[in-house]
C-alpha cells in the first residue's frame, strides 16, 4: 500500500480548497483543516513536529501506537489513540491517531480505512459540514469506529454458540484451543473498550473545551454505545469461560465413566484370576485335577461368578 497524504481546507467565505502537503503549512489559521496521513513516512511525521508544533511524544505514539487507547491534552490541542477492530486479520485491533484543535483535525493511521475514506469524500462533496466544527468530524469518525466492535460481536456470537454445541457433541483439543483464543480476545477487548469509554466520557464533559456544547450530545450517544459494547464483551467473555468449563466438566465426566468401566472389569477379573491362579499351581494332588469335566466346570463357575457380580453391580447402580 502506498502512502497517502491529503488535506481539506474550508473557509466560510472562500469555500473548499485542497493543498497542504508536502510542506504542511502552519496550523495557525482561521480555516477549518482536516489533514489525513495514511502510512506516513518518518519525514512526514517530523513535519508534524516542526511545522505543526505537535509534541514529540504524541508524534512518537503515531509511529508506535499503544495497544490501549489513550488521550493527552496539550496547550491548544488534544491527542488521541483510538482502537478499532480489523475484520478478518490476525491482529485483532489497529490504531487511529487523532490530533484535535480548535479548527483543525489530523488523522494518522497505518492502514487504509473505508470509513475514513467515506467520510472524507462526504466532506469533500459537502464542505458546509465543516461549519459544524472539526469536533463533529471526530464524532463522525468515532461512530463507524465503534460500529466495528458491534460487527465483531455479531460475527463471533454465532461462532461461540457453534463451539458450545460442538463441545457437547465431540469435545476435542482443537475446539478448546478456539474457545481459549476467543476468551483471550474478550479480555483484550474489555481492556480496550474500558479505556476508550473513559476517553469518550471526558469528551462529553463541559470542561473539555475543544468540543462545542451543541455537539456534546453526539459524544454522549457514543458513550452509551460504549457501555453497550462493554456489556457485550462481558457476555462474550462469560460465554467463552462457560464453554471452557463445559469442556472440562464433560472431559472429567467422560474420564470418570471410563474409570468406572475399567474398575468394574478389574473387580470382576480379580476372583477369576484367583481361581485361575489356584488351578495353575503345580501341585500333583489337587481336587478335580484328574476329573474329566473339571476344566469345563471351572470355566462354568468363573462365568457364573462374573455374571453374578455384573448383576450385583447393576443392582447397586454402579454402572
Amino acid at each position: 500500500m502506498s502512502a497517502v497524504q491529503r488535506a481539506l481546507i474550508f473557509h466560510p467565505q472562500q469555500g473548499l480548497k485542497e493543498n497542504l502537503p508536502p510542506g504542511f503549512q502552519p496550523r495557525q489559521s482561521e480555516d477549518f483543516t482536516w489533514l489525513d496521513l495514511v502510512q506516513p513516512t518518518p519525514e512526514e511525521l517530523e513535519l508534524l513536529i516542526s511545522r505543526w508544533h505537535f509534541h514529540p511524544l504524541a508524534v512518537d505514539d503515531c509511529r508506535h501506537p499503544h495497544y490501549r487507547p489513550e488521550m493527552a491534552q496539550y496547550e491548544d490541542y488534544a491527542f488521541f489513540t483510538l482502537r478499532y477492530v480489523k475484520p478478518h486479520q490476525r491482529s485483532l485491533t489497529a490504531a487511529l491517531n487523532v490530533f484535535l484543535g480548535p479548527n483543525f483535525i489530523v488523522t494518522v493511521h497505518h492502514e487504509e480505512l473505508e470509513f475514513v475514506d467515506q467520510l472524507w469524500h462526504q466532506y469533500r462533496q459537502e464542505p458546509q459540514l465543516f461549519t459544524k466544527g472539526v469536533d463533529f468530524i471526530l464524532y463522525s469518525l468515532l461512530e463507524p469506529l465503534t460500529e466495528t466492535f458491534f460487527t465483531f460481536f455479531d460475527r463471533t456470537e454465532g461462532r461461540i454458540e457453534y463451539l458450545e454445541e460442538e463441545v457437547f457433541r465431540r469435545p476435542t483439543r482443537q475446539i478448546l484451543n478456539q474457545v481459549f483464543t476467543m476468551r483471550r480476545q474478550a479480555i483484550k477487548l474489555r481492556k480496550i473498550l474500558g479505556a476508550q469509554r473513559d476517553i469518550i466520557n471526558l469528551l462529553a464533559y463541559p470542561e473539555f473545551k475543544l468540543i462545542k456544547n451543541e455537539n456534546r450530545v453526539f459524544f454522549l450517544d457514543i458513550y452509551n454505545e460504549m457501555l453497550r459494547l462493554i456489556d457485550q464483551v462481558e457476555t462474550f467473555h462469560d460465554l467463552a469461560s462457560s464453554t471452557v468449563e463445559i469442556y472440562l466438566s464433560l472431559t472429567s465426566n467422560r474420564l470418570n465413566e471410563i474409570m468406572k468401566v475399567l474398575t468394574v472389569i478389574t473387580t470382576i477379573m480379580m476372583p477369576l484370576s484367583l481361581i485361575a491362579g489356584i488351578y495353575g499351581m503345580n501341585f500333583h494332588y489337587m481336587p478335580e485335577l484328574e476329573w474329566r469335566y473339571g476344566y469345563f466346570a471351572v470355566l462354568g463357575v468363573m462365568a457364573l461368578l462374573a455374571l453374578v457380580m455384573l448383576l450385583f453391580f447393576r443392582r447397586k447402580g454402579w454402572f
